[in-house]
């Protein structure tokens, strides 16, 4: 594999007995600094130690115990996109400065067997030309399964070796494979250590060493970590103990010290969050853990019952949003594509829009087929919920359309854009999740409509949008652009000249709507110029 074309530096060691402490390697970058970073056993039974490639030059290795190596890098690093999270932002940037929004899928199971390398490649790119930007995926400890199941299996072997030993090398280099493909294709991975029950299995000294291993062989990539999936989840059979409530707080309180040592050994200090569990009334990383374990993002799961999770998740994001100092807020699980035969691309696009008007830093897509890579299989994992198989599942149309949505955002200043329910009438609410929905700055609006299937018609068919007017919006001349979030077409471009109530309204194309169809659509309004 080649590391340096990821922008990574790697430097062997010697011999190592791979259940045996590899230790810290201290590595001298060309600029005379300093960084200590976890090392590793690879395939071979050689130590490895790796770091970020960030200036050309000299990199000297010294490993514990006093063996040393030296790489010469005489190229530039290549271009990347790491992210970081400013202070008092509710958004994340590229190390640049460059805003970053999430677009992201769900394959909880993408380093197990399950898809082959080609079809797996295939994936990445069919998401990448989509517009997606971050993979979410579980570092092998995966949801739906216990350990050393063949379901969670790669080239035959689990991430550790039998009777929970140690972590296993062959493992893991084949699943780095994967995850070279994900970061060469300039998508971001979100990386869950373990899914939280694995805690209980594992043991605490277990489960921070599994987290070592991810942060040294990955800390150097451009990711970000997950400290594990549905924190505070026991085994599925205790769901009904009568001390659930404390064994969900013991879990807790143990994935918090655990995340806050994640922080410490991580040397590059990327972003970190948790994933709720909706349960236990958790929808919000801050649900879960309070503000005490200094997350820099918030992740969302807010539930897959179709439309009727619709206004928990707003309220949830709502929530998130107050925290201070503010965060960025995504919600990472929410009514999987298909799931449970629900949730259909309609609502897809009015979840992806909802939440990033409504000032989230972007969206989690997910279908049910392709977070355990379903292959239509009586043992898929989570095969309850839906029995499509992945392949199948990958060309669903919300996908496309949610990547559609980023790629439109992506024309706009959208990072600079606030929630702006008063500049449109009607407009949602937490009550009436299902109308529409605003955001923007001012010279720069975005409308988005949701589908009137969505809604509870009274008499047939709802009349509520027989009028649309866009409010308090800068006097002068606008330009407002009625666009498919379907397929990114701009069906209609009026000229809007807007007087002093800052008031004006869509021309109207039916009786019981001004809109082109009872489909959703956006309107993007763009100020081209002052009052005269």
């Amino acid at each position: 594999m080649d590391w340096n074309a990821l922008g990574v530096v790697q430097a062997l060691g010697g011999g190592i007995d791979p259940a045996a402490d590899p230790g810290t390697c201290r590595v001298t970058t060309p600029d005379g600094a300093t960084v200590d970073v976890p090392a590793f056993a690879g395939a071979d039974g050689r130590l490895r130690a790796r770091v970020r490639h960030t200036a050309p030059g000299t990199y000297e290795f010294v490993f514990a115990g006093g063996t040393s190596a030296t790489v010469e890098l005489p190229d530039p690093p290549p271009a990347r996109r790491d992210l970081t999270v400013r202070p008092g932002e509710r958004v994340l940037r590229q190390e640049s400065g460059e805003p970053f929004l999430w677009v992201a899928d769900t394959w909880w199971y993408a380093f197990s067997e399950r898809a082959g390398d080609a079809a797996f490649a295939e994936l990445v790119e069919l998401r990448r030309g989509q517009g997606f930007t971050v993979v979410q995926l579980v570092a092998g400890l995966y949801p739906e399964t216990t350990a050393y199941t063949p379901q969670a299996a790669t080239g035959g072997r689990w991430a550790w070796t039998a009777e929970m030993g140690h972590p296993d090398p062959q493992w893991w280099d084949a699943a780095e494979r994967r995850l070279a493909t994900v970061v060469a294709a300039g998508l971001t991975p979100a990386i869950v250590g373990a899914w939280s029950y694995y805690l209980l299995d594992f043991g605490d000294e277990r489960i921070r060493r599994q987290w070592r291993e991810v942060i040294a062989r990955w800390a150097a990539l451009p990711v970000v970590w997950c400290v594990c999936g549905e924190i505070g989840l026991p085994h599925y059979d205790e769901l009904t103990a009568d001390d659930l409530p404390d064994r969900v707080a013991d879990l807790v309180t143990r994935w918090t010290a655990i995340g806050a040592e994640v922080r410490e050994l991580d040397p590059y200090h990327r972003p970190v969050t948790y994933h709720p569990c909706p349960a236990f009334g958790h929808h919000t990383t801050l649900d879960a853990v309070g503000d005490k374990a200094g997350v820099d993002l918030v992740w969302m799961q807010t539930g897959h019952a179709d439309r009727g999770s619709v206004t928990q998740s707003l309220r949830a994001l709502d929530r998130a949003r107050s925290a201070e100092p503010p965060v960025p807020v995504v919600n990472s699980e929410v009514c999987y594509e298909g799931i449970a035969a629900g949730s259909s691309a309609t609502l897809q696009r009015m979840l992806f829009w909802a939440h990033v008007l409504g000032g989230a830093a972007g969206h989690t897509y997910g279908a049910q087929g392709i977070w355990a890579f379903a292959r239509g299989e009586p043992d898929d994992p989570g095969d309850v919920w839906g029995t499509i198989e992945w392949q199948e599942a990958a060309r669903l149309p919300g996908a496309a359309q949610t990547g559609l949505g980023g790629r439109l955002l992506s024309g706009l200043r959208w990072w600079e854009h606030r929630p702006w329910q008063s500049g449109v009438e009607p407009a949602a609410t937490r009550e009436s999740p299902f109308l529409p929905y605003c955001a923007g700055t001012g010279d720069e609006r975005v409308v988005y409509v949701p589908a009137n299937s969505l809604r509870d018609p009274t008499i047939g068919i709802s009349l509520e949008l027989r009028r649309l007017v866009l409010r308090e919006l800068g006097a002068g001349t606008w330009r407002v652009d009625v666009v498919n979030p379907r397929t990114g077409a701009v069906l209609a471009s009026h000229p809007a000249r807007v007087d002093a109530t800052g008031e004006w309204e869509l021309p109207g194309t039916h009786f019981a709507t001004s809109l082109p169809t009872f489909e959703d659509w956006l309107l993007i309004c763009h100020k081209e110029g002052d009052a005269a």
